[in-house]
């Protein structure tokens, strides 16, 4: 069995660009540097991952230009190409796979709690061919999908709309994959889920040491827990 492969899909992080929900209560550049400590923070978790034995080659997809001084070592770049979302996810499952790599998941970086164990439960259930993964996020996407074969009718849908982990799970039984679920978490997203974020992180939930300080800092200038 071939090496599995983690696919990260993200932003290079410029204010006005990334993050744009979240201003206010942030300004623009307040909200690029969080995304910023998110990203970073996921990566370097991610290459953790990769380096363990028996671990996914890790490859980030940027949409931007520049960023390539984002990914720590162990942690290959690429372009994410395509007009939407689905056929940017698609294009980097094909490359993923034509690289030489068995199984794939693809994931972001905008969960900073995002326990990693998920990923092993992924990766594992990929095991069984003609098995599709999903991971639900609280607003109705998904924050993790997770394939071991192309499968193109899962990208030709729409995004950004409450319904997309469901319609996503029931194209997914339309072609007759069998769809496994994780438990579900959440994207930081907007003021409520920014909220939420803050009182993990103040009950001691681990985010990473760059969201830590940035956390640190908004809270100081933002009543960001309302």
């Amino acid at each position: 069995m071939s090496r599995p492969a983690l696919i990260v899909f993200a932003k290079v992080p410029e204010p006005g660009r990334v993050k744009t929900r979240l201003t206010p209560p942030l300004a623009p550049a307040e909200a690029a540097d969080l995304y910023d400590a998110f990203l970073r923070d996921a990566l370097d978790r991610y290459a953790g991952l990769g380096a363990a034995p028996g671990g996914p080659a890790v490859r980030l997809y940027l949409a931007g230009d520049g960023g390539g001084g984002l990914a720590p070592p162990g942690v290959t770049v690429h372009p994410q190409r395509g007009d939407g979302l689905g056929e940017r996810m698609l294009r980097a499952f094909v490359e993923t796979f034509a690289a030489g790599h068995d199984r794939a998941v693809v994931v972001g970086t905008d969960h900073p709690t995002l326990p990693l164990d998920f990923f092993g439960l992924a990766f594992d259930t990929l095991d069984d061919p003609l098995t599709a993964v999903l991971g639900p996020s609280d607003d109705g996407g998904y924050y993790l999908l997770g394939l071991n074969d192309i499968v193109p009718d899962l990208f030709d849908m729409a995004y950004s709309h409450p319904h997309v982990f469901q319609d996503t799970l029931d194209r997914a039984m339309e072609v007759d994959l069998t769809p496994v679920v994780l438990p579900a978490h959440y994207d930081v997203d907007d003021r409520a889920s920014l909220a939420r974020l803050v009182q993990e992180w103040r009950a001691g939930a681990d985010t990473g040491p760059r969201t830590d300080r940035m956390l640190r800092t908004l809270t100081e200038r933002h009543p960001l827990e309302t």
